[in-house]
């Protein structure tokens, strides 16, 4: 599964990770040439932000509460 998204600030960066670390299976956030594990506090902060991220879950696992905590960081 993939989730298209955005961060702006480094409040949003602690809170992408609060989410990311709450979920027992592996959650990965790529951007144009890197990914990086959302559990790993300090590779987000190397994230740009204002630019289409992608959040990655691999299938078969349940993300439903994931999708809807992840419609914060939804574009406008």
């Amino acid at each position: 599964m993939v989730i298209h998204f955005e961060l702006k600030d480094n409040d949003e960066v602690l809170k992408l990770n609060k989410i990311a670390t709450s979920y027992t299976f592996d959650i990965w956030v790529h951007s144009d040439n890197q990914m990086f594990d959302a559990k790993t506090l300090l590779a987000l902060y190397t994230l740009p932000f204002n630019t289409e991220l992608r959040m990655v879950v691999e299938e078969g696992v349940e993300s439903k509460s994931l999708q809807k905590e992840m419609e914060y960081f939804k574009k406008n």
